[in-house]
């Protein structure tokens, strides 16, 4: 009589023989447009990766009008757990580490976004925390396929002097790097971060300075990709910086001596590996113009204000002859940059017109001078026909690019110039008082290559239709008070920053009226407890 075999047996045998099958032919890339988020508090860090992935945080309301597309592969982990660092960190780092483990594991995936707090040395993790030693990013050998790893957390990234002269934020200098081992003093952040870069690893990328991680940075990064088709690290960049002008986001990469060849330049989120080069470590930073200011004007606050009612900007009349086709809610030209898609593109929800040009102005570096940047923008700006009266001084950012050896031999540092921004953002006025226009619409961006020609431009500038009801304006006092009640220990936070002004939305949405806000920025007394009272921005209603 022939023994019986368990079915349970059958079934974990044929697990086994598939699994045998299968490991010669494991997957070499993750899936296109696939997305993780995960939070490391349960604090609005944890609506912050909501809202990253979908536009909602947890209460299912609508916060950030752009987020992860809707037609790529995303979900929220860790939602519920504690204690995760495991699944930072690689296998072959730590005997615990779980970083492809399903489902929680974050190195399976294209893109993987984390909200949280942090420091130089460690991000927290649910109860816990993770350092970047145990960290290996697309380690392929242990079934890592990580392309890119966006983290929003204090100082993680920091680099360069602890203070400088042009920036009041800790670590808000990453070119006064010396080639000093990591200290307090002088942040490495290849030191650190360059042992958890696999040559596969497309990029990592955080904040040198502390941050602020609310809704409003995952809209604009999304808005700076989606709408203006910046370079994806150009995005990540100038989203993380919505609030501050000071903070300073950081990516970093492996390649070889040509710095154009490295994922920096990746115009699209791509699941291909790096194929760059290993022999150099790579990072690129913000520094902002010396000669332009770094804040709005801030004029007296009106009493009373009226609602703006708003509708979409026309055409200008130097694209009236161009036969766009419509594609949704976009009108697209025929005209096409190689590479890049329309030329110029048109959103039919506000009006707002978005224009690209060719990459090819990077010219080894080689920069003009910060006058002629902004003559060169003005002048673009007048030749579209975007001639506006009331706007704020403009604002110039230079996005730096530095490189080191991985050997680490000798002090061969090289800093040089990607490209500038300048940025003008639209006053109104109202009752002969001239008041700041707040958010991502409200602007006109000229991005140039190093050699002054055009590389992005767009303008969200939505017409004022009528003045509406005229309604109390708040004073500072009663809307810092509305903010203050937010803050769970208010005690240990001080004001420092804040703006008023309407708020005006980005170029993707329809928007019908306009309406007074108040944005504060608050940070801690004691920045050494920067992990346990992080920064906090926080938008009050304006107008009772």
């Amino acid at each position: 009589m022939k023994p019986k075999i368990s079915p349970i047996w059958i079934i974990l045998a044929g697990l086994t023989l598939l699994s045998v099958l299968s490991a010669g032919c494991k997957p070499r890339n993750p899936p296109l447009n696939s997305v993780l988020a995960a939070h490391g508090n349960t604090d609005w860090h944890l609506d912050t990766a909501e809202e990253f992935l979908t536009g909602n945080n947890m209460a299912a309301t609508s916060m950030a009008s752009n987020h992860v597309p809707s037609t790529w592969t995303r979900q929220h982990i860790h939602v519920g757990l504690s204690n995760t660092e495991n699944y930072f960190y690689d296998s072959t780092k730590v005997g615990t580490g779980q970083d492809t483990s399903i489902p929680n594991g974050i190195d399976r995936v294209m893109l993987f976004f984390y909200a949280g707090h942090g420091n130089p040395d460690v991000w927290n993790t649910l109860g816990s925390s993770a350092s970047q030693g145990n960290v290996l990013l697309g380690n392929n050998a242990g079934d890592g396929l990580l392309r890119y790893l966006w983290q929003c957390s204090c100082e993680v990234y920091a680099h360069g002097a602890l203070t400088c002269t042009g920036n009041p934020e800790l670590y808000g200098c990453p070119g006064t790097f010396d080639g000093s081992a990591d200290s307090g003093s002088m942040r490495n952040v290849y030191q650190r971060w360059g042992p958890a870069l696999t040559a596969d690893l497309r990029m990592a990328c955080g904040a040198s300075t502390e941050a602020w991680c609310w809704d409003g940075e995952v809209d604009s990064i999304w808005n700076h990709y989606n709408n203006d088709h910046y370079y994806v690290s150009d995005a990540f960049i100038y989203g993380l910086k919505t609030y501050h002008s000071n903070v300073v986001p950081l990516c970093i990469t492996l390649g070889g001596s040509d710095v154009t060849k490295t994922p920096l330049w990746d115009l699209t989120f791509t699941n291909l590996p790096n194929d760059a080069g290993t022999s150099r470590y790579h990072i690129q930073y913000n520094g902002v113009f010396t000669s332009t200011p770094r804040k709005l004007n801030l004029y007296d606050i009106a009493k009373v204000l009226p609602v703006l009612k708003l509708k979409a900007m026309s055409l200008p009349a130097t694209l009236a002859d161009i036969k766009f086709k419509q594609d949704g809610d976009w009108l697209l030209s025929p005209e096409e940059v190689r590479g890049r898609g329309a030329a110029v593109r048109v959103n039919a929800l506000s009006g707002a017109v978005y224009m690209i040009g060719d990459t090819g102005g990077f010219a080894d570096g080689k920069a003009l001078s910060e006058r002629e940047y902004l003559d060169l923008a003005m002048s673009y700006l007048h030749k579209q026909g975007w001639d506006e009266k009331n706007f704020a001084d403009p604002m110039g950012t230079s996005m730096r690019l530095q490189s080191v050896p991985v050997k680490g031999e000798g002090p061969d540092i090289q800093d040089v110039q990607k490209n500038v921004s300048i940025t003008f953002k639209r006053q109104v006025l109202v009752a002969d008082q001239l008041v700041n226009v707040l958010g991502e619409g409200g602007v006109m961006v000229v991005q140039l290559n190093n050699e002054g020609s055009m590389l992005n431009a767009s303008k969200i500038w939505r017409m004022v239709a009528e003045e509406g009801e005229s309604l109390k304006v708040k004073t500072f006092e009663q809307a810092q008070a509305e903010a203050l009640k937010q803050i769970k220990e208010p005690k240990n936070y001080k004001l420092d920053n804040w703006n008023w002004g309407y708020k005006e939305q980005a170029g993707n949405v329809e928007q019908n009226e306009m309406r007074i806000v108040y944005q504060f920025e608050f940070v801690p007394n004691n920045s050494e407890l920067m992990m346990d009272f992080p920064p906090m921005a926080i938008e009050i209603a304006g107008q009772e």
